[in-house]
């Protein structure tokens, strides 16, 4: 069973609720460091977001604290998906993350879901001693349409940072990371570059779709 099979709604606490946003942190077994779900309304089509998500090089703009993302490797076949390295600020005096992740979506026939999938690759490419290499993460996006100009956004995350740095720091970022990101995909699908559909492949799936997340929309 996956990390984000584990997250369940009843050990986990609403820090954010608005009228389009919930934040949850939740706690991991045997670890310091909070996961997070972060579930937003977005009016917007989910091609928008999905255009959006696939802009790698539009991440410095939307995501919180990314200083730099870039696609190292797409992959086929078997291991469709895609490689991304992403570099992340950290607050003085702490040094910042790269961080490597495949991501590997799927596609609902039926429902139309999209669900892009994260799981880190740490030993991808060399270390740069200027940097701490995060070794663990697992996330994912589910993008649900709710109507033609109009659809949900999950975000699941957990992520153990690496290095010195002392969990209480690392869990306030916990409740920013989703919260701004959010925000700011919220304003950037609005753009008119990401009024076309993007083409990327999906597998089409219904039971490779992580989905327990209903709890956390009723909440």
């Amino acid at each position: 069973m996956s990390l984000l099979e584990k997250i369940n709604s009843n050990t986990c606490t609403l820090r954010l609720k608005n009228d389009w946003l919930k934040i949850f942190t939740c706690p991991v077994p045997s670890s310091d460091f909070l996961s997070f779900v972060g579930v937003a309304t977005i009016d917007a089509p989910q091609h928008a977001v999905l255009s959006l998500l696939y802009d790698i090089e539009s991440a410095t703009e939307w995501v919180w604290k990314t200083r730099e993302m870039k696609v190292l490797q797409e992959l086929t076949g078997d291991n469709e998906g895609r490689v991304v390295y992403q570099l992340v600020s950290a607050p003085w005096p702490v040094s910042d993350r790269e961080i490597i992740t495949r991501s590997t979506a799927y596609m609902d026939p039926e429902t139309s879901e999209a669900y892009i999938k994260m799981e880190s690759l740490p030993t991808f490419i060399p270390e740069n001693d200027r940097y701490v290499r995060v070794k663990k993460l697992e996330g994912a996006w589910n993008i649900l349409p709710l109507a033609e100009d109009r659809c949900r956004v999950v975000l699941r995350l957990h992520i153990e940072p690496a290095g010195e740095i002392p969990s209480w720091l690392a869990n306030i970022a916990v409740i920013d990371t989703p919260y701004h990101t959010l925000n700011n995909m919220r304003d950037m699908v609005k753009r008119e570059k990401y009024r076309k559909p993007v083409e990327a492949p999906f597998h089409e799936s219904t039971e490779g779709i992580v989905r327990n997340y209903a709890d956390f929309i009723s909440e």
